[in-house]
């Protein structure tokens, strides 16, 4: 299983305690305040949290989580759990894929050179000589123990969808994921992912 990133334990963090400010979470994750604010600014982007400022300040604010509270939110990875126990994980991750094929929806009903040209609130795409980036903005199912598993499954969607074996990135120190779609030549069917290709995404 995967280790949680530290945008996953924000937004947990966040729906346990419902407010916190920016001082309160550098304290309890140990890294820097640049670097969890940079995480809940894009969080905010994403309507997942909300910032108000402190009174008088034009700059401390707090943060809520607007994400499903109680037994709305805590089902999700509850009934995943009874999905794995009734028809084990063979159909966990017949059920994870439907689900995320439905999630991404249009947003990847294309090529990579059309998708790339589209601006998107799920995942931002970079050329590479041997094929495309995917970053992703968000996870479909934050916050579920089965993380790993939900990765699996969008590596095979995208596989499907664009013809080639998806090749996934885990980015814990980034709280995202990235996954790598080889171009399809003449020479050859698929490429592989070239050297310099994973030692700049390590890089970066």
């Amino acid at each position: 299983m995967m280790t949680a990133s530290l945008r996953e334990r924000l937004l947990e963090y966040l729906d346990q305690r419902k407010e916190v400010t920016t001082e309160e979470l550098q304290k309890v994750f140990g890294v820097s305040r640049r670097h969890i604010q940079r995480h809940l600014h894009q969080l905010v982007e994403e309507n997942r949290v909300s910032m108000t400022l402190l009174p008088g300040s034009h700059h401390t604010g707090v943060y809520h989580s607007i994400l499903p509270q109680g037994d709305e939110f805590h089902a999700i990875p509850q009934l995943l759990k009874a999905v794995e126990k009734v028809g084990g994980q063979d159909l966990l991750g017949k059920v994870l894929e439907q689900f995320i094929d439905q999630y991404y929806g249009k947003s990847i009903e294309n090529t990579p050179e059309v998708l790339s040209q589209k601006e998107s609130v799920l995942m931002d795409w970079k050329k590479s000589p041997n094929g495309w980036w995917i970053t992703m903005r968000q996870c479909p199912l934050p916050n579920t123990p089965e993380a790993e598993m939900v990765c699996q499954a969008e590596t095979r969607i995208f596989s499907k969808h664009f013809h080639a074996p998806a090749i996934h990135f885990s980015r814990d120190d980034a709280g995202v994921c990235q996954f790598f779609i080889p171009q399809k030549t003449q020479e050859t069917e698929t490429e592989t992912v070239a050297p310099g290709d994973v030692n700049s995404l390590k890089r970066s």
